[in-house]
């Protein structure tokens, strides 16, 4: 640790990012909270999600995971993704990772991206991922959708129907795809993302996402 580092933590020593307790590390959580979060789990799929192979989340979205992914999307603090990192590098089970090629992330509507000015899945996951596997932003939107939790669980599929293709660039042919996202609700953008993975020839496609309200 550099000389600047060490002064910089000591006038302002890194935090719990959910009750603000001293701890060692930029990212870390003291015990207590990581303990009300952290819920490593394979998502129980419903029969609708057909093209993701598994889905594992790190998280149950409520409380301070809420809080900690809405700063990251609406509230400009991209910083509170370190404390994600320090979830996703305890990842329980890598060894269920082994045949992968290659991370996706879901791809944000263009008008989002230029108001937000970042894509979530990427600030959250690129780091951890680059540093296993390759990278590649293989997705793209075809068209505006609505915004996911504004609708009722029956509209999401056709909200993100045929709403996502593999850029004409991109050869995923074969591939073992991880697919990253922030939170997973119903799974129906994900599997949407899947599908048009599939579409193209996918050997197979995994979810990946921070946290979720899903068993």
């Amino acid at each position: 640790m550099s000389l600047i580092t060490q002064l910089f933590n000591l006038l302002y020593p890194p935090r719990c990012p959910s009750c603000g307790a001293i701890v060692a590390h930029d990212g870390d959580w003291c015990p207590a909270c990581l303990a009300a979060i952290w819920h490593p789990r394979r998502i129980n799929k419903t029969p609708a999600v057909r093209h993701l192979s598994a889905c594992y989340c790190l998280a149950d979205y409520r409380g301070t995971m809420r809080h900690v992914l809405h700063d990251i999307k609406y509230n400009g603090k991209p910083g509170k993704c370190r404390a994600c990192r320090t979830l996703l590098d305890c990842f329980p089970w890598p060894e269920r990772f082994a045949r992968i090629d290659v991370v996706v992330p879901v791809p944000l509507a263009p008008e989002k991206l230029q108001r937000r000015g970042f894509n979530q899945a990427e600030a959250l996951f690129r780091d951890w991922a680059s540093a296993r596997w390759n990278w590649c932003d293989a997705l793209q939107r075809l068209r505006p959708t609505k915004v996911q939790w504004q609708l009722r669980r029956d509209e999401r599929t056709a909200n993100v129907h045929d709403a996502f293709a593999v850029k004409e660039t991109i050869d995923v042919d074969k591939k073992h795809i991880l697919l990253v996202d922030d939170i997973f609700t119903t799974g129906a953008t994900l599997e949407a993302c899947a599908h048009a993975l599939k579409q193209k020839g996918a050997a197979s496609v995994t979810g990946l996402v921070i946290a979720s309200g899903a068993p």
